[in-house]
């Protein structure tokens, strides 16, 4: 039997729930790297299964959408939801609308900076409690967008008093594309033990891309319950 998360769902359900859509013209970067495998089991739901190697995605967006310029970053671990691969949403930080319609759950007002470092790309992110996380592409190089590939997210919706599951699907119009080799995420130095944003470090980097284009996340639905049998 595969492995299955272990994180507790009840409360990461926001209030002030909007499934969406999300919809942002700009640039973005995602990253993908391997992962510890009992974190990634932390911070996944029960109802999702581990794949092989562990690995997490961090999905950076700085552009403008019908609601204002908007500036996120969302952690989140690479998992199997209903048998399909899904990033489940582990954390957030917003830069912008209080609001980030589509990737529903955990997160925080804060900063995120993306800078031109040399030859590199840097993401700086920081929350409330000051600074979280670094994100470094290095030497970025031109791609065909039609290489990459856009998983969906699972993110937590309210449901009759509780919490429940939903999924976001994603999708991007890329009108450029880059990929950078050896890309890592590496948590501040005072970040708190227990936060993903330490817990979900680089072990070994997969793949970081840097696109200019649209991406559309959501709405966020929640799926209807599986057939027996």
């Amino acid at each position: 039997m595969p492995d299955r998360g272990t994180r507790a769902i009840d409360g990461l359900a926001p209030a002030d729930f909007e499934a969406g859509p999300l919809v942002l013209q700009g640039r973005l970067l995602q990253l993908t790297f391997e992962v510890d495998r009992d974190m990634a089991l932390r911070w996944m739901p029960a109802d999702v299964t581990r794949p092989i190697p562990c690995y997490a995605r961090l999905l950076v967006a700085e552009g403008e959408t019908p609601a204002g310029a908007l500036r996120f970053a969302a952690l989140g671990v690479g998992g199997r939801f209903r048998m399909m691969p899904r990033n489940v949403l582990a954390a957030a930080v917003v830069e912008g609308p209080a609001r980030l319609p589509a990737l529903t759950g955990p997160a925080e007002p804060g900063e995120v900076r993306i800078e031109q470092v040399g030859d590199d790309l840097v993401v700086q992110i920081a929350g409330i409690g000051g600074a979280l996380a670094e994100a470094r592409l290095p030497a970025p190089y031109a791609i065909d967008p039609a290489m990459l590939r856009w998983d969906g997210w699972v993110v937590y919706a309210p449901e009759g008093g509780r919490t429940v599951l939903a999924e976001s699907p994603m999708s991007v119009e890329a009108a450029a594309a880059r990929l950078s080799k050896g890309a890592a995420v590496t948590p501040a130095p005072g970040v708190e033990r227990g936060s993903p944003w330490r817990q979900l470090r680089t072990l070994l980097p997969i793949s970081a891309c840097i696109v200019e284009g649209t991406l559309r996340v959501g709405p966020a639905a929640v799926p209807a319950p599986m057939l027996p049998g």
